[in-house]
């Protein structure tokens, strides 16, 4: 095979052919089940290589400009090609791979030396570790990227990424706030536990009506109104971190009814902030740009650690605030169609997602079961007599 064979060592592990350079730490598959065949792809990929192949780059050295907006292969080559890819997307991906992907075992390992296996035990760690599977997944995502463009690039000739996919993890039902927690969220000194107030009348504004995140941060003053009734009209939705606006989910605008206290509050907001106009958004920034996810997220979660409101095994999240209304609504028997009207489900089965049947809601049909055997006003334990 020319110059280059003698330099290479084979090895048949089960059904494939292996091989090592004398720069390798470990044998490689050929996926080839004949050592012919074998030989060839060999010569193939060392002369494809050139002095790539001499220098067998670090993972971590390889992958470090991917998902940088100016230096990442990928981005440029699907900006090239007139394929969608965003800068927010990039910036995501990015803190994945300073954060995980460049620290990762696989980081300090050479491209030719990353089996498939190493790819895999090393999501199986982040599991093993507690990590959430959506943050897993992403990680993985950005691995399968970065094999995946040097594959189309011929940086390297097998792919160890293919195969490789996604976990499924156990979502956690997502918990809801004791009224107790929600007047502790909300008192009358709510700086103590917002901040400012706008943190206070977005959040004020989830916990009494329900409206999504991005119905929240794209709400409009011009929607907003005060009387003849007091109600919001939801018509917009950010449908993606870029900036880009439409309808609400599942497609259609709604109209809520505004409780007197977020009445209260949001007029006096309204009175003193400085974007006030129709078309100026309700929560945003003082120069009246919109407030992002990440916003959203800091805020809720400084707020839930001033309030030391401890979950005690709950998921609780900003969503929380649209189970938690939904069920107290559902307890005090209010009409489940008009309920979905309100929050904007499409359905029944949607809806019963969100509520979470607590004993005290139930304690109304405990009331029921005790009339059947205890007379009308007499106390229980009257009727606690030894039958033996």
């Amino acid at each position: 095979m020319g110059r280059h064979a003698k330099n290479v060592r084979y090895k048949k592990i089960g059904r494939y052919w292996y091989f090592k350079l004398p720069y390798m730490q470990n044998f490689k598959t050929t996926q080839q089940t004949s050592k012919t065949m074998a030989e060839q792809f060999v010569a193939n990929w060392q002369n494809r290589g050139g002095a790539w192949c001499e220098h067998n780059a670090l993972f971590k050295d390889y992958a470090e400009p991917y998902f940088d907006w100016d230096r990442c292969p990928h981005a440029t080559r699907l900006r090239a090609e007139g394929r969608q890819i965003t800068r927010r997307y990039c910036l995501m991906q990015r803190q994945t791979v300073i954060k995980h992907v460049l620290r990762s075992p696989i980081a300090h390992m050479h491209m030719f030396d990353i089996r498939r296996s190493h790819i895999v035990d090393y999501r199986t760690a982040l599991l093993a570790k507690g990590m959430p599977a959506g943050t897993v997944n992403r990680i993985i995502s950005c691995i399968r990227i970065i094999f995946t463009e040097a594959f189309f690039r011929e940086d390297i000739l097998i792919n160890p990424a293919v195969g490789v996919g996604s976990v499924r993890g156990n979502p956690r039902e997502v918990g809801i706030f004791t009224p107790e927690e929600l007047q502790t969220l909300f008192p009358a000194d709510y700086l103590r536990i917002w901040n400012t107030p706008t943190a206070y009348m977005c959040f004020l504004i989830a916990a009494t009506t329900g409206m999504r995140c991005s119905e929240i941060l794209a709400l409009r003053w011009r929607n907003v109104h005060f009387d003849n009734p007091p109600s919001i009209h939801i018509a917009e939705a950010w449908k993606n971190r870029d900036n880009e606006l439409g309808l609400p989910k599942w497609g259609k605008v709604r109209d809520t009814y505004m409780p007197a206290i977020l009445r209260e509050k949001l007029l006096w907001y309204h009175q003193h902030v400085y974007t006030n106009s129709p078309d100026d958004l309700v929560i945003c920034n003082i120069d009246g740009s919109r407030l992002g996810m990440n916003w959203w997220l800091n805020r809720f979660n400084a707020a839930m650690e001033r309030a030391s409101i401890q979950a005690n095994g709950r998921y609780l999240k900003p969503h929380s605030f649209r189970h938690t209304l939904n069920t107290i609504l559902r307890s005090q028997g209010e009409n489940p169609d008009l309920i979905r009207a309100m929050l904007g489900w499409s359905n029944e089965s949607i809806q019963n997602n969100y509520t979470h049947w607590q004993p005290q809601h139930l304690a109304k049909q405990g009331e029921i079961i005790d009339a059947i055997w205890y007379p009308a006003g007499e106390p229980a334990s009257t009727l606690l007599v030894s039958t033996i």
